[in-house]
Parts: structure tokens; C-alpha cells; sequence
């Protein structure tokens, strides 16, 4: 992985942390939830702990669950960025 998540990454990050297959196309559209996609919230926890662990970084999953997954995305890759 690069140091930006594309929807890539996510849709293989989400298959394999979450057990669930979407398109990264499905992820791209602005207001795709993770519950649409059937990604409960363990399964987004599951892919968070992952890029935290690969890119060493602390995100605060309060403020990730429930919102969109370009607001997910957004802020992974801003803390990601931020810690280079």
C-alpha cells in the first residue's frame, strides 16, 4: 500500500477484515455508509486496526463510525499524511 488508502485498498482491506466483497466503485459514491454495504461497525473497527497497525498511526474510531465512507477515507488519509 502506498501511503495514500485508495478505494482499492479499502474495498481489499473491507473483504478481507470484514468477510464482505463491494466494488470500489460502491466506495467512491459520497454518500456510501458502511451499514449500505453490509460493514457493521466490528468490521470497520477490524479494517481501522489494520491501517493503524501497517501505518503506525492512532485514529480515534468515535469519530469514524456512522459517518460516510469518503469521511472515513478523508480522515485516514489526513492522519496517514500527517504522520509521514
Amino acid at each position: 500500500m502506498s501511503s495514500e488508502i485508495t478505494h482499492d485498498d479499502l474495498a481489499t482491506l473491507i473483504k478481507t477484515r470484514a468477510g464482505v466483497t463491494v466494488t470500489p466503485e460502491e466506495l467512491a459514491d459520497p454518500g456510501c455508509m458502511f451499514l449500505d454495504l453490509g460493514v457493521d461497525s466490528l468490521g470497520v473497527l477490524g479494517v481501522l486496526a489494520d491501517l493503524e497497525n501497517r501505518y503506525g498511526v492512532s485514529i480515534d474510531s468515535s469519530d469514524l463510525l456512522g459517518r460516510p465512507v469518503a469521511e472515513f477515507l478523508q480522515t485516514v488519509n489526513s492522519t496517514v499524511k500527517a504522520s509521514a
